[in-house]
Order: C-alpha cells, then sequence, then structure tokens
C-alpha cells in the first residue's frame, strides 16, 4: 500500500471530509452578493484538503472536532485568494483566479470574506484559546507574505531565510489544524516546511502538479526558493534570472545542478523530523504516511 493510500485509508476520514465540505458550503454561500460569489467559486475550485485531514488525523478524540477542519481550509482559501491577486497570477487550478475574473477589489474583499468565516466558525464553538490560536496563524502568514516581499529578487537570500518563510507562510497553518485539533503542533510545523520545500521543488522541475500552479512561477516572480537559491550559488545565469534577469534556460540549469535532489533531502529530513515528533499518536500509521505522502507529493 502506498503512503497515500494508507492515509486515505484512515477510518473515519472520508466521513469527517464530507462534514467538512458540508459545512464550508454553509460558512461561505449564506451571505449573498459579489463577495459570496467569488468565496463561493473558491470553494468549487477544490482542493486537496490536506489541512482538515491533518487536523482529522492528529486528533486524539474520538469525533475529531469539525470546526477546526473548517476553520483552517476557510483560511488557506483566503490566502490564495489574496496571493494571486499579490502575485498577479491568473490560473488558479485549472481556472481564471478570482482577481481576474471579478477584479481586484472584489478578490480582496473575497479573501477578507474567507478570514472572517473562518474566525466566526471557531468563535461559534465558544473556545476563545482556539480562536487566538487561528489569529496567531494568520498573523504568522501575513509575516511570511511581507517576507518574501522583502526577499523578491534577492538571490542572496538566505536558506535560514527561505526556511522561516516556508515556517510562517505554510508550516504555522499546519501547526493551528493540529493544535485546534487537539495534536501535536511541532509536528505539523515541520510536516508543512517539508510540504513547501516539495512543493518549490516541483514548481522548478516543470511537473505538472495539482495545486493550480504554473509551473516555473516562483522564478517568473523572483521568488527565492530552496532550489533556486542552491542553483545561483552554483550558476550565474541562474542567479541572473533571480535577481530579474532573462529566464531562457534557467530552469533546465537549475536541474543540471543538482538542486532539486538536494532540497528533496532538506524536505525529506523535515518530514523525518515531524515523525519523530510522534510518540504515542493514535492514527501513528497515517501520519508517518502522511510525511512520505507530501514529499511525494500524491496527496
Amino acid at each position: 500500500m502506498s503512503a497515500l493510500e494508507t492515509v486515505r485509508a484512515a477510518r473515519g476520514l472520508d466521513a469527517y471530509l464530507e462534514e467538512v465540505e458540508l459545512r464550508l458550503a454553509a460558512a461561505v454561500g449564506g451571505y449573498p452578493g459579489l463577495v459570496g460569489e467569488v468565496g463561493g467559486s473558491a470553494l468549487s475550485a477544490g482542493g486537496k484538503r490536506l489541512r482538515p485531514a491533518l487536523a482529522f488525523l492528529s486528533s486524539p478524540h474520538i469525533d475529531p472536532p469539525v470546526a477546526a477542519g473548517v476553520a483552517v481550509e476557510l483560511v488557506h482559501m483566503a490566502t490564495l485568494v489574496h496571493d494571486d491577486l499579490i502575485d498577479g497570477a491568473a490560473v488558479r487550478r485549472g481556472r481564471p483566479s478570482a482577481w481576474r475574473q471579478h477584479g481586484d477589489h472584489a478578490a480582496k474583499s473575497a479573501g477578507d470574506f474567507l478570514f472572517a468565516r473562518a474566525f466566526a466558525v471557531l468563535a461559534a464553538e465558544g473556545e476563545p484559546e482556539a480562536v487566538t490560536t487561528l489569529a496567531e496563524a494568520a498573523l504568522a502568514l501575513a509575516r511570511g507574505e511581507a517576507l518574501q516581499r522583502l526577499q523578491r529578487h534577492d538571490p542572496d537570500t538566505t536558506v535560514e531565510g527561505y526556511l522561516e518563510r516556508c515556517a510562517l507562510k505554510t508550516g504555522k497553518l499546519f501547526e493551528a489544524a493540529c493544535l485546534l485539533a487537539g495534536g501535536n503542533g511541532r509536528f505539523g510545523l515541520l510536516l508543512g516546511v517539508a510540504f513547501q520545500i516539495a512543493d518549490d521543488v516541483l514548481d522548478c522541475s516543470g511537473e505538472t502538479i495539482e495545486t493550480g500552479k504554473v509551473p516555473g512561477t516562483d522564478l517568473r516572480d523572483g521568488t527565492p526558493t530552496l532550489p533556486l537559491l542552491l542553483a545561483a550559488r552554483e550558476d550565474p545565469e541562474v542567479r541572473a534570472a533571480l535577481a530579474g534577469g532573462s529566464l531562457e534556460g534557467a530552469l533546465v540549469r537549475v536541474a543540471a545542478t543538482g538542486a532539486l535532489d538536494r532540497s528533496r533531502d532538506v524536505a525529506l529530513d523535515y518530514a523525518s523530523r515531524a515523525r519523530a515528533c510522534l510518540d504515542g499518536a493514535g492514527r501513528r500509521e497515517e501520519l508517518e504516511a502522511l510525511t512520505r505522502a507530501v514529499v511525494e507529493r500524491s496527496f
């Protein structure tokens, strides 16, 4: 059985995700007008629902909290809408992005709407600690976005600076998914960093990926990811491309430096460190499989 099959075979996961989907539709669909329409489009675009699945698998409870999965997915959806607007990305999961379809102001408002709905879902549970946890994750996302803007077109960005950005932009929401469900936040943080590194490798490899992200986006945007930074240290043409110069042939040169394999090794190390946090976890087999699936990017 593959890592993905092990994850998907987790008892009760399908029913949990079905309930999450119903609650997502209720959270977004109850508000008429353009903002609700744009939010509904973001919801109907689908996705792997990885963060809700993580909440389910990491929960020690017999009935994992559905609100946790709904809230983290709404925040994730909000960040996608805002990121596409900031980055000028025209396509998301094979469809026109929200800003391209409805305009800048509608996309910004829709992202804000999705953030608000996430907090409303948790507030309705009457657990202020949960709201605080999600608020801290949302703040980390904002800090990560600001850091990415500062690092743009900078081939001298340190690996440490890149990993900090991964933790802020991706790891902290994975951490929140675990914490909101009563699980191990450290596991989620490390898993999120592994996931992001693997995503950045795929962006450079030119493979078709299911995130809706067009391969080569990071280099075109000047976003210094691990494979680009490692390659830029060895190849002056990659360095120049990352700094805003010609992109012609740059991705091929990235691969030629071996930076993709070295970056995968870092992702595997973070996945291994995540597994080391699982002592006593109730769904250890499935969580260990998840650490492998996110690096393989089969889930």
